[in-house]
């Protein structure tokens, strides 16, 4: 049988992110539509300038599905009430200096996605800390006219307290553990909303079940990011951190875990590097979010394990006695 194509394997990957993006949509409504039309027009129009001006023909570039990929993540991954130029600038970002900066597909040192989204989280820190509650119902805590008048113009809608909601690991890191509690009154602080997010991580696992289940992912991706996780989160819940459960299951875990790890450019080639590189995000992750500055760290991770990914691969080679040219 043959080897699946560049096209075929981005488009099953765009298709197991659809649970995901529908979930987005279901909990939080319009601006996560808004979001990825933003970050995957913005995308495709970078990589056709890109690819013109370096003298190729457009078509495949615009057609191998990774672009497409990109921009889908990059539009799940932000918080879904932004004006449009911040997911329109991480789209373009990813494309420009996250994969065309390197000579384009498969040449790329760093996750596309992960340069883009990181670049504007640094630039709109604000911004990117907007979340409204995940109500079920296409986004019942925002109206679809104002997320659309906040996506066209930047004006904060009326209902701006909604858009103040803690997320999980937002709570966990400004509170501390005592977020994850009841309250005394026996009323749930803001994580009492925790149920819709455990929807999301479901969904995303299902889309990553679905590629591990083709062939289309190495296995040693998923758990190892999954094993660092847990095993850290084990480690620092025993200095007063917050359980194991809540970070497999909280914030960005298991989108990196099946979509973003799992990418096989940026990551190391060697088996059982790839076991090692894989584990470390998860360590790193859980560090800067238990320890450091930044809710999620997993964007954080992905970019420094992804300048190892050489290193790695030459270690594994090493300890096999392999010789080096």
């Amino acid at each position: 049988m043959a080897a699946p194509t560049t096209p075929s394997i981005m488009g099953q990957v765009a298709l197991a992110l659809v649970p995901g993006a529908g979930v987005m949509l279901w909990l939080f409504g319009l601006g996560v539509a808004l979001n990825l039309a933003a970050a995957l027009a913005a995308a495709l129009a970078a990589e056709a300038a890109a690819v013109r001006l370096r003298g190729y023909a457009v078509g495949p570039a615009l057609t191998d599905g990774s672009t497409l990929v990109a921009g889908l993540i990059i539009g799940i991954a932000l918080p879904p009430l932004l004006p449009f130029w911040i997911p329109a600038l991480a789209g373009a970002l990813a494309v420009l200096l996250g994969k065309q900066a390197y000579g384009g597909l498969g040449q790329n040192v760093f996750n596309p996605a992960m340069v883009g989204y990181l670049a504007v989280l640094l630039a709109f820190p604000k911004a990117l800390a907007l979340w409204p509650p995940p109500e079920a119902g296409l986004g019942a805590a925002v109206p679809a006219g104002e997320a659309l008048a906040y996506f066209l113009t930047g004006a904060v809608p009326p209902v701006a307290d909604a858009m103040t909601h803690a997320t999980p690991l937002d709570a966990l890191a400004t509170e501390g553990f005592a977020a994850l509690a009841p309250a005394t009154d026996g009323a749930l602080r803001p994580l009492g909303a925790a149920g819709a997010w455990l929807w999301l991580g479901g969904a995303f696992t299902l889309g990553g079940v679905a590629l591990l289940a083709r062939g289309l992912i190495d296995w040693r991706m998923p758990l190892g990011v999954l094993a660092g996780t847990a095993a850290t989160a084990g480690l620092l819940q025993l200095s007063g951190g917050a359980p194991v459960a809540f970070h497999l299951l909280s914030g960005a875990t298991l989108l990196v875990a099946f979509f973003i790890a799992t990418d096989p450019v940026s990551a190391p080639r060697e088996p059982g590097a790839r076991l090692v590189y894989a584990a470390l995000i998860g360590v790193v992750a859980m560090v800067i979010r238990e320890l450091g500055g930044h809710p999620d760290g997993f964007a954080f991770a992905v970019l420094m394990l992804n300048a190892t990914a050489p290193l790695l691969d030459y270690i594994a080679r090493q300890s096999r006695g392999e010789a080096t040219t």
